[in-house]
């Protein structure tokens, strides 16, 4: 027969093992396998402007330009939902806390276009090299900009590479343009 005294032991060890285990669960900003959490805000402390188009690109608290952005290095766009007749418009999102509603990943790989290489009198043809984009999309909500919807922070990569930019990367990239504020218990 089981002690009474044996199970309260048992049962006392498990309740302390547990506790431990919760006690040690971390958020842990500087890898890439953390995914943003949803209900984080991201507040927006200036404005952001561009010629046209639907983004605005972010990389080390900077906005740029596609073709100034170091492709390598992780990078940030706001994207805004805007119809084919407002793209040679002005571009602008104001000041302004949105908030992530869902979460996901993207690996989209790329390839530059094929040439054609002459070689001795032979043609060879080099089919270019290949890169990876490694994306984490945050679909966005305000009641303020409705037509801001996305903050996709990216960076390619080898095709082999697994990294994507961790939440240290996402807050370095937008600097102090935008605030990255998790919900509360994160840290």
């Amino acid at each position: 027969m089981i002690d009474v005294r044996t199970i309260s032991a048992v049962l006392a060890l498990c309740t302390v093992l547990l506790d431990g285990c919760a006690s040690t669960t971390t958020f842990d900003t500087a890898t890439s396998i953390t995914l943003p959490r949803v209900g984080t805000m991201i507040k927006l402390n200036q404005e952001l402007a561009a010629r046209g188009g639907v983004r605005i690109f972010l990389q080390n608290g900077y906005q740029k330009r596609f073709s100034e952005v170091a492709k390598l290095e992780p990078y940030c766009q706001f994207y805004v939902n805007r119809s084919s007749d407002e793209l040679n418009q002005p571009l602008a999102i104001e000041p302004d806390t949105f908030i992530v509603q869902r979460v996901y990943r993207r690996k989209e790989s790329v390839s530059t276009e094929a040439l054609q290489v002459a070689s001795e009198g032979e043609s060879d043809m080099d089919h270019g090299s290949s890169q990876r984009t490694m994306s984490t999309f945050m679909e966005l909500i305000s009641d303020n900009q409705p037509a801001v919807t996305r903050l996709i922070c990216s960076r390619w990569a080898d095709p082999n590479s697994i990294y994507h930019v961790s939440i240290d990367e996402i807050v370095q990239s937008l600097g102090d343009v935008a605030e990255f504020i998790p919900p509360s218990g994160d840290s």
